[in-house]
């Protein structure tokens, strides 16, 4: 049975990846990374043909810039510094010209690979679709963090020029969980920049900017999330359900589609608007309206976000979740697929034979482990484009992981065999060991209950029972053990937290208090509570006490996130796309994140190794990232001005058992600019207390802090502000 359509949204919110305000500390990491082959994912994103005739792309994920040839010839090219390319087109100077939304940089690379410049733009700028103008500069998106965005223009010497839209976007959404992340800019008919921002969905607008920087809006009735010119003079638009003609005074026509539009649009070789949809692509007829789409095709892409019309007479598109570039002919016909590198790592958890266990979905389509040392071995798995998603280590001491693509349930055995059973409805997102010696997860929809949501119970012999949640349509996501030995699950259909009993009896369902959460991942905490995430525009984690008392903090996270954990240090941790970093939760409510090193990692499902480190996947990367669960406390103390202090500035906690002071070394910041090295105590394990000593010259109140630097995994970790009272 297809996927109802009411679902579809959430299943594209979660595969796009595919803090009452608590108090702040910023905790900067190196974690030690090892690479699951094939390595980054390359996310292929924005295409145009250069100069040379010539397709080029930019690489979200892989931080490179690529030619590929209409022959299929792919040629890469690293961009230094590079973090997450979003937009490319061809300069009037006959470079390439691309754009950084993450570095916050615009550059230019000529047609030979060299000659790469990046100009930085203000800080707390994100460039996004780039086009070149009528007046020889290019034309660009240019999202705030705030919210507000502008229209950038850029020489070909680097000299930028911003002009306000004076609306407002939302908060910046590189990873967004509402699907559309990205403006898109092009030159229309009548030598003015038109321009979407479809960023949170806010707005139901097309923008024009004259190459004077007037801007002028015109309201429309659908979501555009793309836009280019038209043979008959008018601009096109593919909309989140329609295909629409916009002409220069602001008239629009909609023709509707089924299958939900994606960025992509342009004027084919044959004079029709071609365009792409979540995982298919269509064309409309400009002088009759008339709506082609090739759902017959079954592309092997995922969400594609560009189409361009090239030399060959054919059109070609990218993929970026499923990593590939494809060659369609005008008659509707997939003429050729070229793949590049779409990373490994998906779900990962501690296995039961001291390994580190990872599925994989695009295009491995497989289950593997790694030692804590890096040795990687992977496993196929039986069935193919199985989309193997979470995974768990089961009481019988095998692995066991949902085939959410095909409808099953599989186990592994630490030596790699792979036994699949038929699920009879679609699982989805998380699989735990229930106390009942069970395997259990969540059904968007099950087929014994007319495909109503479900919790699943799976034996280790392979014998599934289904139990409808109370809410029909509650679309479970995943579950967790509560402290009272029920099974708990979010309802991301529901804004609700679900409670059962191993014999599949509904207990209870709990209200969320904020609308729209869009409540995914769930763990239990060492509080005796339940943690889950909530993937609203900014992002927030919240704690539901077993009898249903929800409190939220504020967290921000960007793509839908799958992993939450509870550390061995006694915190809450889970994943972020954006910022690049792990965040952890005390169970107090304090937030912090930990950045990573490894740019546009993508952290999205983490666990807790047989190290007692945490381990983190990095999908984007293409690695699994190994760090210590540390936190620090800044310490309260009395001083007096002109006499030296010497105590404790600090304390932290360790969740690794084997750790010793002798692996760190702490500098300590006293807050009036003056910084000095500090000394560690506390037995194996921690806590650790940071002490030095210090004069204030002058009596106040002043906030230290301590930064704490791991010499194992060459880590910095940086505590909560203490405070100082000087007399």
């Amino acid at each position: 049975m297809p996927l109802p359509k009411s679902l579809t949204s959430v299943i594209s919110n979660v595969m796009i990846a595919l803090i009452a305000c608590a108090a702040f500390s910023q905790l900067a990491v190196a974690s030690t990374d090892f690479t699951i082959p094939p390595g980054r994912a390359s996310w292929p994103y924005a295409m145009v043909v250069g100069p040379d005739k010539n397709l080029w792309f930019v690489e979200w994920g892989g931080q490179k810039v690529g030619q590929i040839t209409t022959a299929g010839v792919i040629t890469e090219f690293p961009i230094p510094n590079a973090q997450a390319l979003i937009g490319i087109a061809s300069g009037p100077d006959g470079n390439l010209w691309f754009t950084d939304t993450m570095a916050g940089t615009v550059g230019h690379i000529s047609t030979s690979g060299t000659n790469i410049v990046q100009y930085s733009l203000k800080s707390g700028s994100f460039p996004q679709g780039i086009t070149a103008g009528p007046d020889g500069n290019l034309w660009f998106i240019e999202q705030k963090q705030t919210g507000d965005y502008e229209i950038g223009k850029i020489t070909t010497a680097g000299k930028v020029t911003s002009y306000s839209s004076k609306e407002s976007a939302g908060i910046f959404q590189v990873f967004s969980t509402v699907l559309y992340s990205f403006g898109v800019i092009t030159v229309g008919p009548d030598g003015n920049l038109w321009f979407v921002n479809p960023q949170n969905e806010l707005h139901d607008q097309v923008g024009r900017i004259t190459t004077k920087g007037v801007i002028t809006f015109y309201a429309v009735n659908d979501l555009p999330v793309g836009i280019t010119a038209g043979p008959d003079g008018n601009l096109w638009l593919i909309e989140a359900h329609h295909a629409a003609k916009f002409t220069t005074a602001g008239v629009e026509t909609e023709y509707a589609i089924t299958n939900g539009g994606s960025e992509g649009i342009v004027t084919g070789p044959d004079g029709n608007i071609w365009f792409t949809e979540f995982n298919n692509i269509g064309n409309v007829v400009p002088s009759t309206g008339v709506v082609t789409e090739y759902s017959s095709l079954g592309l092997p892409f995922e969400y594609p976000p560009t189409i361009v019309s090239a030399p060959d007479g054919n059109l070609w598109i990218t993929s970026w979740f499923s990593g590939n570039i494809g060659r369609i002919s005008t008659a509707g016909a997939l003429t050729g697929t070229f793949a590049l590198s779409t990373g490994a790592p998906g779900w990962v958890t501690s296995g039961p034979d001291g390994n580190l266990w990872f599925t994989e979905t695009f295009p491995a389509n497989g289950v593997g482990t790694m030692t804590p040392d890096g040795v990687v071995t992977t496993y196929p798995l039986p069935t193919a484009n199985a989309g193997a998603t979470g995974i768990t280590s089961g009481p019988d001491g095998n692995l066991w992981f949902l085939e959410t693509d095909v409808d099953q349930i599989a186990k592994v055995t630490t030596s790699g065999v792979v036994t699949e059973y038929a699920a009879n409805g679609y699982p989805w997102f998380g699989i735990i060991a229930g106390p009942d010696g069970n395997l259990w997860f969540p059904y968007i929809y099950a087929a014994s209950c007319s495909y109503c949501s479900a919790i699943g119970r799976i034996t280790t012999s392979g014998t599934i029972s289904v139990f409808p949640t109370t809410t029909a349509s509650s679309v479970p996501m995943d579950v967790a053990v509560g402290p009272d030995g029920n099974i708990w699950f979010t309802e991301n259909g529901a804004n609700q937290i679900g409670k059962m009993s191993t014999a599949g009896v509904m207990l209870a369902e709990y209200p969320i208090k904020t609308a729209n959460s869009n409540p995914s991942a769930i763990t239990s905490g060492s509080d005796g509570n339940l943690w889950f995430l909530e993937n609203t525009e900014y992002g927030a984690v919240a704690k539901i006490t077993t009898s249903g008392k929800v409190s939220e903090y504020k967290a921000q996270m960007q793509s839908f996130q799958n992993g939450i954990i509870a550390g061995p240090d006694g915190a809450i941790w889970f994943g972020q796309c954006y910022p690049n970093a792990v965040a952890r939760v005390s169970t107090k409510g304090v937030v912090s994140t930990v950045p990573l090193t490894t740019p546009n990692a993508c952290v999205a499902s983490l666990t807790v190794g047989p190290d007692h480190k945490i381990w983190v996947d990095e999908g984007l990367a293409g690695a699994l990232g190994r760090f210590s669960a540390i936190g620090g406390t800044g310490d309260d103390f009395t001083a007096t001005h002109g006499v030296e202090f010497t105590g404790s500035v600090a304390s932290f906690v360790d969740g690794t058992l084997s750790a010793t002071a002798s692996d760190f070394t702490a500098t300590i910041y006293w807050g009036d600019g003056s910084t000095s090295t500090g000394t560690i105590t506390g037995s194996a394990g921690g806590p650790f207390d940071v002490s030095g000593s210090h004069t204030y010259s002058t009596a106040g109140t002043y906030h230290p802090y301590v930064t704490f630097y791991d010499t194992v995994d060459n880590s910095t970790y940086t505590s909560t502000k203490g405070k100082a009272t000087v007399n």
